[in-house]
């Protein structure tokens, strides 16, 4: 979910171009329900730390940043991060 209006994020947009048709492509995603709470309020994690993915995770709730991500998602309301079954080996 978006925590700001989208034209919050102009001056984001001057600096990188392209970065509000990223939020709306992420706020559009489906992802999968945490496995733990049954919640569908999921997010893609992403490894590294760059600004674009900060300011990314500071306009949507569904990107998550993180050095060496436990899982492939996270829960946004029971604070747990997960990979799906079906992407386990």
């Amino acid at each position: 979910m978006l925590k700001k209006p989208l034209n919050y994020y102009d001056e984001y947009e001057k600096d990188y171009p392209g970065f509000q048709e990223m939020v709306i492509r992420y706020e559009l995603e489906k992802f999968p329900a945490c496995p733990h709470c049954g919640s569908s309020h999921t997010a893609k994690v992403s490894p590294g730390i760059v600004s674009r993915s900060i300011h990314l995770m500071s306009a949507t709730t569904k990107f998550r940043i993180h050095s060496k991500p436990p899982g492939k998602f996270y829960c946004n309301d029971c604070e747990t991060y997960f990979t799906p079954q079906e992407d386990q080996p």
